[in-house]
């Protein structure tokens, strides 16, 4: 989309329940991760550089997307990934210890996209607000409370306490069993991943929304979102102005 916001054939007045990514969406994940991380490293004296980072979300990368497709499981990750990056970059160290103390780390960073907190206190005063996130329980749950964006939700969906993830079914299936008196269209999702925000929503009957910060073309076989927007400014005229306001 060359504007702010693209609409393709929804009114933005129909959603009366709106379903938010938190990493990549409403929280600064990246920012987030590299404090954590340097923080860590620097604990226990361990290199630390763009080279070894850049390596590390290789590796974190390739596991996150085998876990989206079922292929592993969470803990797995969490005792792996560094432990991989210690032996790619030569490092002796405990890559579970390492992994624990990252995501506690990573559990006091609070940091959010620009306009987030804004935009949420703005919505949540007109339409019933959940967060839909695959992170880790305790990180997610701090992060939201500390970052101020909790009082803005009613509902909290985290695929560690629900037991699947998204872009999974059973995901969407408990989101929708929270929601009995909406029908799945009345539901939009916003989040930053084609595969498990706009596929999974999509599949579940949701309404989409890709949150497209860096302009990236959808991936091959993501079915085509309703909205798509570059900026969390552009959500608050489409969801709560007149539809002229989504602009084709």
């Amino acid at each position: 989309c060359e504007e702010d916001a693209c609409v393709t054939n929804q009114s933005p007045a129909v959603y009366p329940a709106l379903l938010f990514d938190a990493d990549g969406t409403l929280l600064d994940f990246d920012r987030s991760e590299y404090r954590a991380l340097t923080r860590v490293f620097q604990r226990h004296g361990y290199p630390f550089n763009d080279e070894i980072f850049q390596k590390y979300r290789a590796i974190n990368s390739r596991a996150w997307a085998r876990y989206e497709k079922g292929e592993i499981e969470k803990p797995i990750i969490h005792s792996t990934r560094f432990q991989q990056l210690f032996d790619e970059a030569g490092i002796t160290g405990d890559g579970a210890g390492f992994n624990r103390e990252y995501l506690e780390a990573l559990s006091e960073e609070p940091w959010t996209m620009p306009g987030a907190l804004e935009l949420c206190q703005k919505l949540s005063k007109h339409r019933t607000l959940a967060i839909a996130s695959n992170g880790v329980s305790f990180v997610q749950r701090r992060r939201l409370k500390d970052s101020g964006l909790l009082p803005c939700f009613s509902k909290l969906f985290i695929s560690e306490e629900i037991g699947v993830m998204k872009p999974h079914a059973g995901f969407f299936d408990h989101v929708l069993a929270a929601f009995p008196q909406l029908p799945p269209q009345k539901l939009l999702i916003i989040g930053d991943s084609p595969t498990s925000d706009i596929a999974g929503g999509s599949r579940a009957g949701l309404g989409t929304c890709w949150v497209n910060f860096r302009h990236k073309p959808l991936p091959p076989g993501i079915p085509q979102p309703l909205y798509e927007v570059d900026s969390l400014e552009a959500l608050g005229p489409l969801l709560l102005e007149a539809p002229a306001a989504a602009r084709k």
